[in-house]
């Protein structure tokens, strides 16, 4: 018999065995079936990592995994003129051409931020907690109405109440997952409210190709990224659509939003954290 021959044939065949059997358990961890959450080195791994910058999970993680599209979004592009300003500020305020932040006698601010956007501030923040959630919601209600603002398709995403000062938020929504681009948000503090900023998206259409998200436990190690981050508490991650936005967002009329996994923290801060790679 010829040893050497015999020898190199079964080289070659344990080598070919290693090789399938690699391929196979690499194709059981990224086939869509195979679920992290059940693998309990890496859900440690990542508590473990979050822990080295004293960040703590104090929330359920979704174990979802989405197939969603991408969505192109179209603004609502905001005119300047005599109706608006006013509607703010009353009538002895008047619009000018390429003037973007206007004041009255009451010292209350309106401002239009990048073509999109509206902020107008009463005043400046009393610190104090508001605890009367009936009170809020009847303030945003009526401030809704008093200035003839269209809310429809918003509804309340969330409410963060502080000592150091409350907001709430409405967004709007396609397909039940909140628009996080499109809102109105409303500050308050001891006094009521005090400050309201809204961006409005007017137009909605799915891009053809869907995506596979990754779970939010494979996104959450991403958090490490942003220097800001440490010292916090997670009490909320969810799924939502969101656009970056960057230094060029007043040229931008139209953009993609993408599926994200919105992480809020127990400070009332957050962060938007990619679902894909």
């Amino acid at each position: 018999m010829d040893w050497n021959r015999s020898n190199t044939i079964l080289i070659i065949a344990f080598i070919i065995l290693n090789i399938f059997l690699l391929i196979s358990t690499f194709s059981n961890v990224f086939t869509e079936n195979f679920n992290v959450y059940l693998d309990k080195d890496f859900l440690e791994d990542v508590e473990s990592l979050l822990k080295s910058k004293n960040i703590n999970i104090n929330c359920e993680i979704p174990e979802e995994i989405y197939v969603l599209p991408v969505l192109d979004t179209d603004y609502e592009m905001i005119e300047v003129n005599n109706a608006l300003v006013q509607k703010y500020l009353g009538k002895s305020v008047e619009a000018k051409e390429d003037v973007y932040s206007y004041t009255n006698d009451k010292n209350e601010i309106l401002e239009i931020i990048d073509g999109k956007k509206i902020k107008f501030t009463k005043r400046n923040l009393i610190k104090g907690k508001i605890n009367d959630t009936e009170l809020i919601n009847n303030s945003i209600k009526a401030f809704i109405t008093e200035n003839d603002i269209n809310d429809s398709g918003f509804t309340e995403s969330y409410k963060y109440i502080s000592e150091n000062g409350s907001y709430v938020t409405y967004t709007q929504n396609y397909n039940d997952n909140s628009l996080d681009n499109s809102y109105m948000k409303f500050l308050f503090d001891k006094e009521g409210m005090y400050e309201f900023e809204m961006q409005k998206i007017n137009a909605v259409i799915e891009i053809k190709d869907k995506i596979r998200t990754i779970s939010a436990i494979e996104a959450l190690p991403r958090l490490m990224t942003y220097d800001d981050i440490k010292d916090k508490n997670i009490v909320s991650i969810k799924m939502k659509y969101y656009s970056i936005e960057n230094g060029n967002w007043k040229y931008i009329k139209k953009i993609n939003a993408d599926p994200t996994w919105k992480v809020i923290f127990s400070d009332g801060s957050q962060k938007y954290l990619s679902s894909f790679d």
